[in-house]
């Protein structure tokens, strides 16, 4: 397979941190699972010394597949997995937990609308005000927020400090944990347990993250204590492609990044293999207006292509209205 220069520099990057900002349709994915390969075969790594880190279940099963197809099968011990089920498996190790001490989403929200009745809250819709309270309290342990320090949106400071207690004593007292207390705590284990921390530094010698932009605050606390001493982080994501900013997901970390690990490599993938040129130009001067970012000069192989046609509607009814058109259009010819 052939591969642009960038990418020969992302597959071979040796040892030592490196940041790989990856724009739309560049073959990060590709550039990932060579990477794997050529750090096992070329660089003699333990395969079970490597973690590959993604952000949904379906894109560590992606990703293993195919590194399994590339590499014949050969080395089915690399980890890969998400964040929540690489620190609850630290945790069971830990703590002993089980998949039932992890609290269910129902479970969540009958808590909470009882607090909300506890202290007659006046809302129109209780099931979409608990969802609300419930993101609030992800979102102070996702940012680590101090409780005093958070300022909430949807009801009084004092009100979600009573609740976010309440709900963290129903918590310890069922030995019940939530998504989010996953990286709370591994990031606790590690902190107080330094003996622990080294066996998992020891285990996990090579991290690889894929979609770094979404990377919250928890878990990149944690993922810095697991890197040391040896710094073999090698992450790869592009800022403009930011989407899990209402669950606490931070882009401005790869900015952290560039500070915390000021001797990274830093690796351009430019080229666009997906798109037309007239979507990468349109695409890319959207985004220039927000100037929090990395610069970027992404390019396409392809031709020009259609032009990129701009819709208004003044409800979501009529924009799916008239997607559902042009579906049915495009189905016909």
């Amino acid at each position: 397979m052939a591969f642009n220069e960038a990418q020969k520099a992302a597959i071979a990057h040796g040892k030592g941190p490196a940041m790989v900002l990856a724009g739309p349709g560049s073959g990060k994915t590709t550039v990932i699972t060579h990477r794997i390969l050529h750090l096992i075969r070329e660089c003699k790594v333990n395969p079970t010394n490597i973690l590959v880190i993604t952000f949904t279940r379906m894109a560590a099963k992606e990703m293993k597949d195919r590194f399994l197809k590339l590499s014949n099968y050969e080395y089915g011990t690399v980890t890969f997995g998400t964040f929540h089920a690489i620190f609850f498996a630290i945790l069971k190790h830990a703590y002993h937990y089980r998949a039932d001490n992890i609290i269910r989403t129902q479970e969540q929200m009958d808590f909470l609308k009882n607090q909300i009745r506890l202290y007659e809250l006046e809302v129109t819709d209780e099931n979409e005000y608990a969802g609300q309270i419930l993101s609030e309290i992800s979102r102070v342990k996702n940012e680590r927020f101090r409780l005093d320090e958070y300022e909430p949106v949807n009801c009084s400071k004092q009100i979600f400090s009573k609740i976010y207690d309440r709900y963290e004593k129903m918590l310890h007292q069922r030995r019940m944990i939530d998504f989010d207390d996953m990286m709370v705590y591994c990031y606790e284990l590690f902190t107080q347990r330094p003996d622990i921390l080294t066996a998992w530094q020891n285990q996990y010698q090579y991290i690889l993250i894929d979609e770094f932009q979404d990377i919250c605050r928890a878990q990149y606390d944690v993922v810095r204590l697991l890197t040391e001493p040896r710094r073999n982080l090698f992450i790869v994501g592009d800022d403009d492609q930011s989407i899990y900013g209402f669950r606490g997901a931070k882009p401005d970390i790869m900015r952290e990044f560039e500070r915390d690990y000021k001797e990274a490599a830093m690796i351009h993938l430019n080229t666009n293999y997906r798109s037309d040129a007239h979507i990468v130009m349109d695409a890319g001067a959207v985004i220039t207006h927000n100037q929090n970012r990395f610069k970027k000069d992404i390019t396409t192989v392809n031709g020009a292509g259609a032009m990129v046609q701009v819709h208004e509607f003044e409800t979501v009814e009529d924009e799916n209205t008239f997607i559902l058109q042009q579906i049915n259009q495009i189905s016909a010819e």
